[in-house]
């Protein structure tokens, strides 16, 4: 947990760092998009491997679950305050900011409630089919709604990989490395249960 903490926190301190710089050096736009995109490669290769190693130690799927959704819950919270830091201090303007940043927080919340969840299930020697759906609904649901970020945000913004003058390029970073990494942790983890049921 502590890798984590500090990943999300040096990583979102270059994050606004880069931002702030742009005003004065445009190519600060390009560096945000890549610590943007490094981060979120490391979260999913973190991910898949911990997924990984759990299958191959035979950990039941409730386990695997309960390490998909506390992954989710921290790339929720990494966005999260990547949101707040940029705009809720006015390094940059943009007026939407807080509503994606709420939902942010709610996500980031019920992902890593639900993994907390599971895991005293597990200490507990317990094994509820009922939450173990509900765990593999939610990673499916996780996955679509990613899929439809990603399209959404080359359809609507053709630009994305550009700084305009729509102070909304910083999230729009955000969002699309992690709905990436989203996308691929959850595309694994499925991908393994799917396996584990055969």
């Amino acid at each position: 947990m502590v890798f984590w903490m500090l990943s999300i926190a040096f990583s979102v301190v270059i994050l606004v760092i880069s931002a702030a710089s742009r005003a004065s050096e445009p190519s600060m736009a390009q560096v945000h998009m890549m610590v943007a995109a490094v981060i979120a490669i490391v979260f999913a290769l973190i991910s898949v491997r911990d997924t990984r190693q759990l299958i191959r130690a035979g950990a039941p799927r409730n386990a695997i679950y309960a390490s998909t959704t506390r992954f989710m819950g921290l790339v929720w919270a990494w966005a999260a305050l990547a949101l707040v830091i940029t705009y809720g201090t006015g390094v940059l303007e943009w007026a939407n900011w807080w509503a994606f940043f709420i939902v942010a927080m709610v996500a980031s919340g019920l992902f890593l409630f639900l993994s907390m969840v599971m895991r005293q299930d597990l200490s507990r020697g317990e094994h509820d089919d009922k939450f173990l759906q509900f765990g593999s609904y939610i990673v499916i649901a996780q996955l679509a709604g990613t899929v439809i970020v990603i399209v959404t945000l080359f359809i609507r913004h053709k630009d994305l990989f550009a700084a305009t003058a729509n102070d909304s390029w910083a999230a729009n970073h955000v969002f699309l490395f992690g709905a990436l990494a989203l996308a691929a942790t959850c595309a694994y983890t499925l991908k393994a249960a799917i396996g584990d049921a055969k």
